[in-house]
């Protein structure tokens, strides 16, 4: 991917209308691609020692395919008959009609979960 891809995207234009120097977007392309290569995938056995609630949010048509974004859930304890077993800490949203970029574009769902969820209280730790 070259950052002329990206260009007349929401990423692009927000950053032109704000970075301090709007001309540099090509090197922060080249910054955030040798980041993303860095990343290293985390083993499943770490994601399930996750305690904490966690809020998963996916768009429907998102980079991250709901396949992985359910694997995750499961991993943090969810998928689980909630009626039965209670339900778990973590959550998953699966945004209709959104893509990875158009996530932010979606507000009224996002404030329709975010706050309940960091409003809620603390688990009983076991």
């Amino acid at each position: 991917m070259k950052p002329e891809m990206m260009f007349g995207s929401p990423w692009h234009e927000e950053y032109t209308r704000i970075a301090p120097h709007p001309d540099d977007f090509a090197t922060l392309f080249a910054k955030k691609t040798a980041m993303d290569r860095a990343i290293k995938d985390l083993p499943a056995e770490t994601i399930a020692a996750i305690t904490a609630p966690t809020l998963l949010i996916i768009g429907d048509s998102d980079l991250v395919r709901p396949e992985h974004a359910v694997e995750m859930f499961r991993l943090l304890g969810g998928g689980v008959f909630g009626d039965m077993a209670g339900l778990p800490n973590s959550q998953l949203a699966v945004l209709p009609g959104t893509t990875h970029v158009t996530v932010v574009a979606q507000a009224d769902l996002l404030l329709a979960m975010i706050p309940r969820f960091l409003d809620a209280p603390m688990p009983e730790s076991a």
